[in-house]
């Protein structure tokens, strides 16, 4: 018990520390925040759009004079846990971030520490700008609590295309590899060119998940996916189970690449950034990736150009989708100093003008269904592709990210980690995750209503 109670201490302070990362557009940083109803504290999450968050904080203050906005950073590791800490203390900043798959959200609902902003949701229109299934998946017994602001495509696989040359692949037609069979030959012929085959950062919390996520739509029916979506609540159909032979499938193909050394060396070892930069430096052909990578990988400037496939369908003659992540969410915490302003500034930032010169501007995509393609230009040419390319093959919601985190991410990626390495079978992982979804079925494990 003791030494719980420092490590909780301990990430807590680490939390705290990183809130004092700031990104001002002007305010005086943490603390800043102190019920006066000018000083707004507004946490971000680290990364391109950052800096595209500080023209908003002064078009918000020029728009509101006397105001001042605040911007803390938080990085994705601090989102995923330790963060509930300072969202539900008393020096939380006004507006935080999460992602809405992680349990913080859930952790954050069931303390009673996230401010019902229906009222934000009326004046934005929300619920008619947002897909059906986003509004049902933001909506809590009839009420909201977070805005879903960008939504992000899942594991798309960059390429080499100087690699592809030299080992005599042509350029995957339409973004589609026909088969496992395919694909794997792939590998095999850049392996033979000097390459290494497809990077995944292994020891990252989320991207051999993606690599499940990815593969598990064309493994199962189309019913049977949607099923695995919604069967972890109380009371809901159970006949779709993990032990079933597509879902089972998944594992054996993950399990099988590693023993077929598709992916890279090491990779149980690599995170995703470590992965990148083999991919960049040119000695590895293949990135697991998303439409949100894009960016840092063209930042790097590596010396060939890049295109861009999806992973083979499990099932002959499947189309394989796209994976949407919906989850990167604004709150107003409970013990927020400013609930009023904060509501002011989410209504301000929630509109088609900042879905395309934040959002998109920064990689991601305008998760409102009245943004248009051809306003989409600032994506990037391979990320305006995944966009319009997902309006012929369709996007279902990322399982990982869908389900409660006690059985997706948080759940599934140490499993999926013991797998590659040997350490468990498809058929003993394949029975942890029905085990896990029974308990959530009864009750046993939280997030059954998340």
């Amino acid at each position: 018990m003791r030494a719980s109670s420092a490590s909780t201490a301990a990430r807590r302070a680490a939390v705290l520390l990183a809130a004092a990362s700031i990104l001002s557009a002007c305010g005086t940083g943490p603390g800043a925040s102190s019920g006066d109803g000018k000083s707004l504290r507004v946490q971000i999450p680290a990364g391109p759009m950052a800096d595209r968050m500080q023209q908003v904080g002064k078009d918000f203050e020029k728009a509101n004079p006397g105001t001042k906005v605040t911007f803390e950073s938080v990085d994705s590791n601090s989102s995923r846990g330790p963060n509930v800490a300072l969202l539900s203390s008393t020096a939380t900043p006004d507006i935080g971030y999460l992602q809405r798959s992680t349990g913080v959200w859930s952790a954050l609902l069931k303390r009673k520490q996230l401010t019902q902003i229906d009222d934000v949701w009326n004046a934005a229109g929300l619920a008619h700008k947002y897909a059906k299934s986003q509004t049902d998946y933001y909506t809590t017994n009839g009420h909201h609590y977070g805005v879903l602001y960008e939504e992000l495509l899942i594991a798309p696989i960059y390429y080499n295309k100087a690699a592809f040359a030299k080992a005599g692949i042509p350029d995957p037609a339409d973004h589609q590899v026909a088969s496992v069979t395919e694909f794997e030959s792939m590998v095999a012929k850049v392996k033979a060119a000097g390459y290494e085959g497809l990077g995944v950062g292994g020891s990252s919390p989320y991207d051999l998940g993606h690599t499940l996520d990815a593969l598990l739509p064309t493994a199962v029916s189309k019913s049977d996916y949607q099923a695995m979506l919604t069967n972890f609540k109380p009371g809901s159909p159970t006949h779709v189970r993990y032990t079933d032979p597509g879902f089972a499938k998944v594992l054996r193909t993950i399990q099988d690449w590693q023993k077929k050394g598709i992916f890279q060396k090491g990779m149980l070892g690599m995170d995703t950034t470590q992965a990148q930069a083999l991919f960049t430096s040119g000695k590895l052909a293949m990135l697991q990736g998303g439409n949100y990578s894009h960016a840092d990988l063209k930042a790097a400037k590596p010396s060939f150009d890049m295109g861009w496939f999806l992973l083979p369908p499990l099932t002959k003659s499947r189309t394989t989708p796209f994976d949407a992540f919906n989850g990167d969410t604004f709150v107003i915490p409970a013990k927020a100093g400013n609930p009023g302003l904060a509501k002011k500034f989410l209504k301000f930032f929630m509109t088609d003008k900042y879905q395309v010169s934040v959002v998109a501007a920064s990689g991601s995509l305008p998760v409102f269904t009245s943004i248009q393609p051809s306003s989409l230009s600032n994506l990037g040419d391979l990320v305006q592709q995944q966009f319009e390319l997902s309006k012929s093959v369709g996007l279902v919601n990322i399982w990982d990210s869908t389900v409660p985190s006690t059985l997706g991410q948080a759940f599934a990626v140490p499993v999926l980690q013991k797998l590659v390495s040997g350490k468990l079978t498809p058929q003993q992982a394949a029975q942890q995750f029905q085990t896990q979804l029974e308990k959530l079925q009864s009750g046993k494990v939280s997030g059954a209503t998340d």
